[in-house]
């Protein structure tokens, strides 16, 4: 008998594992040119789903961009896991899949006395950033800090000094949206 807690929308576990193969790829040939941008391919799924999981991949993704990015190096042990992970959840076997990903976030944090502080500052800036990424989505601000399990405070002090708010389309006039709602109801 499956648990309810560990059933995955099948949408969202190809997304995790077309995300997880790109980055395994990408590592195992040391290609990171494009790695930060793995993170962003599974934010859209995480905001439509509200999915934990797919969440834990983006900050995953995200962190080893930048601990690749400053040591420019990779662990092979974090692409087994990696490996792993992705083929546990290809076979439904969520628990183990979770398992395998906590697995590697602590092998990264604890590889390296000198960098683990650094790691625990990159997971922690992952999650906001890619929060502020799920809250673009039009998520609640404080539904993704639930799903983040990150506090609303510093969610939105890291809002606050993006400039999301730029990139808005240009305000229509209150007299151009009553004429074009007129127009609708003719």
């Amino acid at each position: 008998m499956v648990d309810e807690n560990q059933i995955i929308d099948e949408k969202v576990k190809c997304d995790i594992i077309a995300v997880l193969d790109k980055l395994i790829i990408k590592l195992q040939r040391k290609d990171t040119k494009d790695l930060g941008n793995i993170s962003n391919e599974i934010i859209h799924c995480a905001s439509v789903f509200q999915d934990v999981h797919s969440v834990s991949i983006a900050v995953v993704a995200y962190a080893l961009y930048k601990i690749v990015e400053r040591e420019n190096n990779i662990d092979p042990q974090y692409i087994t896991r990696l490996i792993r992970a992705r083929n546990y959840l290809n076979k439904y076997r969520i628990e183990k899949f979770n398992r395998e990903i906590n697995k590697l976030t602590k092998e990264m944090t604890r590889k390296d006395k000198q960098i683990s502080a650094y790691i625990r500052h990159v997971f922690n800036e992952a999650e906001i950033k890619k929060g502020s990424k799920i809250y673009d989505h039009g998520i609640s601000l404080a539904q993704t800090a639930k799903l983040l399990n990150i506090s609303q405070w510093e969610l939105m002090k890291y809002i606050g000094k993006t400039k999301t708010i730029d990139f808005l389309p240009e305000k229509i006039d209150v007299k151009q949206r009553l004429q074009f709602t007129r127009l609708l109801f003719k």
